[in-house]
């Protein structure tokens, strides 16, 4: 800010009106955000991050999160879907993610044998906790 344009605004402030000093409008809230106005679906949308984050399985993304959103926000909208494009960008939900308290660590919880069903991986899976549950029984 110049010199010049400081004076200006000091005068104001002071010898003027003050409404006139602040109806600048610099800084803030400019409008609401996507959150103001479907407080109902900020809601769900914690919920759905809840329930795929306590899965065992990771699978989940923000991608995931903004195809949820998107198919609620139509739905509760009662409005077709005419384009490919997302209701809340797939960047937006990251920063919802970080928001809603979610972090980004690995999944150790998941067991080692989950998702691999060819027969063979099957067959040694029983085999080996078969032998497993013997031994945990000797015990």
């Amino acid at each position: 800010m110049t010199n010049k344009t400081c004076h200006k605004w000091t005068n104001i402030l002071a010898n003027k009106y003050f409404d006139e000093f602040t109806i600048e409008e610099r800084g803030g809230k400019r409008g609401y955000s996507f959150w103001d106005c479907y407080p109902d679906l900020e809601l769900e949308a914690k919920q759905f991050v809840f329930e795929e984050c306590s899965k065992t399985e990771a699978i989940f993304t923000a991608r995931t999160l903004a195809i949820f959103i998107d198919n609620r926000f139509y739905e509760l909208n009662n409005l077709k879907k005419v384009d490919q494009q997302l209701v809340r960008s797939v960047e937006s939900c990251k920063l919802d993610l970080r928001r809603f308290g979610a972090k980004f660590t690995a999944n150790s919880s998941r067991p080692y044998f989950l998702g691999h069903e060819r027969e063979d991986v099957v067959k040694h899976r029983k085999e080996f906790v078969k032998s497993l549950v013997s031994i945990l029984a000797i015990l």
